[in-house]
């Protein structure tokens, strides 16, 4: 029914006598096709993949002397080809193969190494790496629980212990000295109403949890006397190793390098560079950043 028809209709009587009720206009016209729902939101997408870059000519980096000289034509490569020069933040070593530059295995692990931490903290790892391997007669794996246990009670012959539920010692996000200063600056709550309040407040506001994070474990804090298991475990997470740190000056390093390689920048497997290179798996750098450059020496 539209505005005009509802013009046409006789007007009819209401309950009351001499009340007349007469069908109202409508301002605007009603629309001829009826009341039209809004667009749904259109459905995330992954992300497209990244076209290969043409066919180069192969560059081959067989060690570091090489990979100094070239540094002009590996950043003439990076600048040439913006959107896969990003994947270098992905795994270097595979985005460096899809530019057509061939890096070899010592080459390929200095680059990677190099980028997972800050010098003074890489010259550390290194150090530590070297003095496990020549104590353990083999590469130590503090990151996997399974070696961590084969450290402790196969190579240091050490006794379980029972940890439970207890956790380890980690330092404050802050200094102590940080801490305090903040908290003296922090106002004081006052009473902004002294009336009593009639209703009960129905809002709230919270946070969530805080959790510990692995870099802030504190080494230097002593473990607790721990009782003895009946039975040692198969796996011991690196959380647990900070209890053993104590009874053995190989456990407090393998402790530390297990730490900082937990720190270390992640680098994605070969499968998973393959998905994020192809858009089936998201990626933070894909999405934010834009290129990468470099700045040769």
């Amino acid at each position: 029914m539209n505005n005009a028809d509802d013009a046409k209709r006789p007007p009819r009587r209401g309950p009351g006598i001499g009340l007349l009720i007469r069908p109202g206009q409508a301002k605007y016209p009603r629309p001829a096709a009826g009341f039209a729902a809004p667009p749904a939101a259109p459905a995330m997408r992954q992300g497209s993949p990244l076209a290969a870059p043409p066919d180069l000519p192969v560059l081959h980096i067989n060690n570091h002397r090489e990979l100094a000289i070239r540094q002009k034509a590996l950043a003439d490569r990076v600048a040439a080809h913006p959107q896969m020069a990003v994947m270098l933040l992905v795994n270097p070593v595979l985005a460096f193969k899809a530019l057509g530059v061939v890096l070899s295995h010592p080459v390929a692990n200095h680059v990677l190494h190099a980028i997972q931490h800050p010098p003074e903290l890489r010259n550390r790892r290194d150090e530590l790496e070297a003095s496990l391997k020549q104590a353990l007669g083999e590469p130590a794996q503090p990151t996997d629980a399974a070696w961590n246990a084969h450290l402790l009670f196969t190579l240091r012959k050490l006794g379980p212990l029972a940890i439970g539920d207890q956790h380890p010692a980690y330092t404050p996000p802050l200094g102590q000295a940080e801490a305090q200063k903040l908290h003296a600056l922090r106002p004081a709550a006052v009473l902004r109403y002294p009336q009593p309040r009639r209703l009960a407040a129905r809002n709230s506001v919270g946070s969530v949890s805080w959790k510990e994070s692995l870099r802030r474990l504190d080494l230097k804090a002593p473990a607790p006397n721990m009782p003895a298991a009946e039975q040692a475990p198969e796996t011991v997470p690196l959380e647990d190793l900070w209890f053993y740190k104590d009874l053995d000056p190989v456990v407090h390093d393998a402790l530390e390098l297990g730490v900082i390689r937990r720190r270390a920048f992640p680098i994605h497997t070969p499968d998973s560079f393959r998905q994020v290179l192809a858009g089936s798996k998201p990626n933070a750098f894909r999405s934010w950043i834009a290129r990468v450059r470099f700045n040769p020496a």
